[in-house]
Formats: structure tokens, C-alpha cells, sequence
């Protein structure tokens, strides 16, 4: 009776852990990137084709994702949190039973329950709907059926595997190291099982393994068949391009280094552990570890980092294992040190944070954006976008804030809804701009949103001006100037209609319309 009791009690404990860690984000304004996915989802239900008539980075299951969302409720912003927040919550259980599989229950519950502060971790703008909180599920599901079934000789572990690599990839392709190397270490391990160690053994599971990955990709392609094209240019010609764009990697990863030891320096004496005993396969975990860190760190974008906390949550369970295994404790005496151990560690890792649990929605996202982003008044311009149009109306947005198309439900004159790639130093963007230009001429938009906020990304210094001199010229002659989102003190705003002189130096989005 005691163990069932304990056991609902720590259930409990763990929901109520991921409500308050998630409560306040559900309903905070779209970022650009979900703005930018929302805009792409409804481009679909509306007869549209995401890629031809949006510029989209990403595969296109993250799309699928947002049409779930809109199909929940259209114009609301919490479905594709919600389902963000149920895709972390399923990771973190499976973090749990790999943790529980390799060194015990233990291990499994500090596990399940670290994870949620690490992937919650704020400097990595992780209350979004973004691509990594989907990747980072299938990417643990692949892990997980490699440790149940890693000898195993059915076929379904690898139709799985398959299918999860393929899921994970086609949300966000930085996993492809790491699932690679899952697969390969699980052929690996399935040659050395083998009594006879024949390569022929590995035939069928790759078979398997290759068939279920090329159904899955094909099935998720079949909308985008017709311009496949396209969607090579912009998920993997731009993005090798953007990648190889960061300045500074290496002082990025010290950034985010820095940023971790900083809140996260009680992890450390876990590392103790270590020295006491070794935890079973705990180098195939600090791999996995590795191979994400390579991926990422030279990124200046927090959440990609994402990717690393799985793996983090569950080498911290295998070292806190050993840490109790060395003190030689009883079963009774090591549950206790992990409900005082534990909590404390949670607490030392939160408190600092501890500013984010009472916010509002829209303060959440101003404290981890900051006002230089126009993410909270994003949709009280929208809907004077939309009063001041008809719903075929084309319109453009001179920024990188598609969320406003989205929120006004209005078609951009062009597939550029970010105005990030005709800037960015890549070999793409002299081409990108002059086809900005042309769509601008052929349809010309019945108004016009112009972003003042540096962080939008309408024109960076050193960057061609064919774009920017092309649009400031059309502005001045063919628009004028209805209203704006003006902020009172930097921390408040409002929105005025008419905008005076004095005041246009103050607003961060500025509605035009057309003479």
C-alpha cells in the first residue's frame, strides 16, 4: 500500500512540476518562427503551398503540426503549445524508462524529473512551439527501442526505428548525427551479439530500418511533390549557406557554456559519481552528448540547443546512481536521499528563475524576448491590418514577422515573409532580393506593415540594397501612413491611429496603406 502510494504521490508531483513550468506559456504571443509555421499551415488549408508561396527553412512536418493545432481552434495560439508542451511531457517519460532500463528506478525518476527544467531552461527560448520541442520526442523514441530491443530479432523495433529517425529528422535535421549514430551503434551491437559475427545478419534490420525511413519520407512529401524544388533550395541549399554564415561560433558555445555552469553549477558534483564507479554505457551517452554539442555549437540561437538535454538528464541519472551505489546504502535509505537530494537540486536550479511562474502570458514572452522583438503587439497590428483589407487582399510585411500574416489572415505579395534571407552573407541573397522586388511590382501589396525593430531583419549594414532602396521609394510614393504600435517607456504601448512625427521614432510596427 505504502509503494502504491508513493508511486501516485511522485505522478503527481511530476504533473504539477511540468504545469508550473509551462503554465504561463501557452498563451503567449507567437515568436517568428511559429508565426512563420502558422502562416505556412494555413497557406495549406486555404489552397496554398508552403515553399512556393512562403519561404520556409524547415521540413514539412512541422507544418502537419500547426494544421493539427489550427484544426483544434483556427486563429488560437495555445494548440500548437499545447501539443509542444505534450511532445516535452512524453520525452520526458521516456527519458525516465531509458534511465530506469539502464541503471534502475531511481536513476529513472531523477531523470524524467530533471529533464523538465533542462529543456524548460529559459536563455534557450524554450516556451515556444518550435521545431526542437517536436524533434527532440521521435529522437528519444528512437533511443528508447534501441535499449529495450537492441538484440532483438522482430521486425517491428526496426520498422519503429525507422519510422522515428524519419520523424526526427523531418522536423528539424540537426538530429541527423545523432540518429545516425544510434542506428549505426545498434548494428554495431547487433554484429557483436551475433555468435557467428556474420555482416549478413545486418542485412534485414538495415532493410527494414531503410524501407520504413523512405515510406515515411515519402508519405510526407506527397503534398509537396510539385515543388520539390523548392523545398530542396530552402531547407538544405539555404540552410548550408546559413549555417556556414555565424560569425563567432566558438564564442557562441562559451556564451551558452557559461549560461549552463551559471544556473546549473549544482550538476557538477554529480561528476562524482564518476570517480566512485563508472555507470553502465555512460560513454555511449557522453557520445551522444558530443555529437549534439558538434552540431549546434556554433549557433547563436538558443534553441537549438535543445537537442543536448536529453542526453544531459540522462547522464546526470547515471552518475547521481553511482553517487548512492558508493554510499552503500539500502533500497529504504537510498529512496530517501533522492527525495531530499533531488528537490534541492530542482530548487537551486530554478530559484534564480524564479521571476518566470508569475508572469502573465505576454510578460513571459517580453522577459525572454525582450521588447527588441515585436512579438506582443504583433496582433494588435494585425487586426488593423485586416480591418483596412478585404480577405483576398495581398499585403506585405517588411520584416521578419510572419505572425502578422497569420493573425490578419491575409496572403503575402511574395514567398519572402522574413526578410532574414535576403540579408544574411549568403551566396543567395542578391537573387532573393531582386525576386522580392519583382513580386512587389507584378503584386502590389494593398498595405503594407514595416517593422522598426533591428532584430526583424529588414536590411543589415554591409547587406545589397537593391531591396531596401527599391521599397523605401515605393513607401514614400505609393503608401501612406495610418497608425502605429507606439511604446510609452519601454515597457508599456499602445497603439494610435493617427501617428504624429514625434511619435513614429517610438513605435516598433508601422501600418501603411496603399493611395
Amino acid at each position: 500500500m505504502k509503494k502504491k502510494f508513493f508511486i501516485v504521490l511522485t505522478i503527481l508531483f511530476f504533473i504539477s512540476f511540468f504545469i508550473l513550468l509551462n503554465w504561463n506559456s501557452f498563451n503567449a504571443p507567437f515568436e517568428r518562427d511559429e508565426g512563420e509555421y502558422a502562416y505556412g499551415a494555413w497557406l495549406m488549408r486555404t489552397g496554398g503551398a508552403p515553399y512556393q508561396d512562403s519561404f520556409l527553412q524547415k521540413p514539412p512536418l512541422i507544418i502537419y503540426t500547426y494544421m493539427v493545432g489550427q484544426t483544434i481552434s483556427p486563429l488560437a495560439v495555445w494548440p500548437p503549445r499545447m501539443l509542444s508542451a505534450l511532445f516535452t511531457f512524453l520525452t520526458a517519460i521516456l527519458v525516465g524508462f531509458i534511465a530506469f532500463k539502464e541503471w534502475g528506478k531511481i536513476a529513472g525518476v531523477f531523470s524524467a524529473f530533471l529533464f523538465l527544467p533542462l529543456i524548460n531552461f529559459p536563455p534557450l527560448t524554450p516556451f515556444a512551439a518550435n521545431t526542437e520541442k517536436f524533434m527532440v520526442l521521435p529522437m528519444v523514441a528512437l533511443l528508447a527501442i534501441f535499449v529495450y530491443y537492441k538484440e532483438t530479432k522482430k521486425s517491428w523495433p526496426y520498422l519503429l526505428a525507422g519510422l522515428f529517425s524519419t520523424l526526427a529528422i523531418f522536423y528539424k535535421p540537426i538530429c541527423v548525427g545523432v540518429v545516425f549514430f544510434i542506428i549505426i551503434f545498434w548494428l554495431y551491437k547487433l554484429y557483436r551479439s551475433s555468435e557467428n559475427r556474420k555482416i549478413t545478419l545486418l542485412i534485414k534490420p538495415i532493410l527494414l530500418i531503410g524501407a520504413s525511413a523512405l515510406l515515411s519520407s515519402f508519405i510526407l512529401l506527397i503534398p509537396f511533390l510539385g515543388v520539390l524544388k523548392n523545398v530542396f533550395q530552402e531547407v538544405f541549399t539555404f540552410n548550408i549557406s546559413y549555417a556556414s554564415s555565424f560569425d563567432n561560433p566558438f564564442g557562441n558555445l562559451f556564451s551558452y557554456l557559461g549560461k549552463f555552469l551559471n544556473y546549473w553549477w549544482i550538476l557538477l558534483f554529480l561528476l562524482f559519481g564518476i570517480f566512485f564507479e563508472r555507470p553502465k554505457n555512460i560513454l555511449y551517452y557522453f557520445v551522444l552528448l558530443i555529437i549534439s554539442l558538434l552540431t549546434v555549437f556554433s549557433t547563436p540561437i538558443g534553441h537549438y540547443y535543445l537537442i543536448l538535454m536529453p542526453f544531459l538528464a540522462l547522464l546526470s541519472g547515471a552518475l547521481f546512481h553511482s553517487l548512492l551505489k558508493s554510499l552503500s546504502l539500502n533500497d529504504k535509505q537510498k529512496l530517501w536521499t533522492t527525495v531530499v537530494v533531488l528537490p534541492i537540486i530542482l530548487f537551486i536550479m530554478l530559484f534564480p528563475l524564479k521571476e518566470q511562474f508569475s508572469l502573465s502570458p505576454e510578460k513571459l514572452s517580453e522577459w525572454v524576448y525582450g521588447t527588441v522583438n515585436p512579438f506582443g503587439e504583433a496582433k494588435v497590428v494585425a487586426t488593423h491590418l485586416a480591418q483596412i483589407t478585404n480577405a483576398d487582399d495581398l499585403v506585405f510585411v517588411a520584416g521578419s514577422e510572419p505572425q502578422i500574416y497569420y493573425y490578419a489572415q491575409r496572403k503575402s505579395s511574395s514567398r519572402f515573409i522574413i526578410t532574414y534571407p535576403l540579408n544574411l552573407p549568403t551566396p543567395f541573397r542578391e537573387q532573393f532580393q531582386t525576386e522580392l522586388v519583382s513580386d512587389l511590382e507584378k503584386n502590389q501589396p494593398k498595405a503594407i506593415v514595416v517593422s522598426e525593430r533591428a532584430m526583424s531583419g529588414l536590411w543589415n549594414e554591409g547587406s545589397p540594397k537593391i531591396f531596401i532602396e527599391y521599397f523605401n521609394n515605393l513607401l514614400s510614393k505609393n503608401y501612406t501612413i495610418i497608425g502605429g504600435y507606439v511604446w510609452d517607456d519601454g515597457e508599456t504601448g499602445h497603439w494610435q491611429e493617427p501617428i504624429d512625427k514625434e511619435s513614429i521614432p517610438n513605435a516598433s510596427l508601422i501600418l501603411f496603406a496603399k493611395k
